[in-house]
């Protein structure tokens, strides 16, 4: 029994690794603190729409969706997708949360209130246009990498805070 654990164990941990190679998108998580900061920052409350564009394991979406948003994650990787589904459906949160396996440069942003993203300086770049998409007053949080040509309203703990 203890071997199949490992045969599954070993099986994941090849399937996260090689999708790297194939998709070119690393996954490394937001670090729980500054995830929570996030949410906390990015004030949300019930009745609001966020997004997290490259979603992952989906930390931040649970996070969102404690508070009363509702919280929709756009993620490349198919086994995260598959993984936060998964775990959307243990946690009885189904209708607060949702998951696309989708590129995030085709999120529909028009009708969100924030934004979320721990995206490498390239995706940064490119995401100066996408978020011209969202409506003025949007909120946008960044962790790790700030947007070019953009000035944040505040940083903190490594979360770059901005308005449309």
């Amino acid at each position: 029994m203890e071997i199949v654990f490992y045969i599954i164990v070993g099986i994941i941990v090849c399937a996260f690794t090689f999708s790297v190679v194939f998709l070119g998108v690393p996954f490394l998580p937001t670090h729980k603190q500054q995830a929570i900061k996030m949410v906390e920052l990015a004030g949300l409350k019930p009745g609001m729409k966020m997004i997290d564009l490259g979603s992952g394991a989906g930390r931040l979406l649970f996070l969102s969706a404690k508070t009363g948003a509702q919280a929709i994650g756009y993620e490349l990787n198919p086994f995260l997708v598959l993984w936060t589904k998964l775990v959307v459906l243990l946690s009885g949160q189904k209708e607060n949360i949702k998951v696309f396996y989708k590129s995030i440069y085709d999120a529909d942003l028009s009708d969100v209130d924030v934004v979320v993203m721990f995206l490498y300086p390239p995706h940064m770049k490119k995401m100066v246009q996408k978020l011209k998409e969202t409506k003025p007053g949007t909120l946008i949080a960044s962790y790790a990498f700030s947007l070019p040509e953009w000035q944040p309203l505040k940083k903190e703990q490594g979360i770059y805070i901005y308005k449309r």
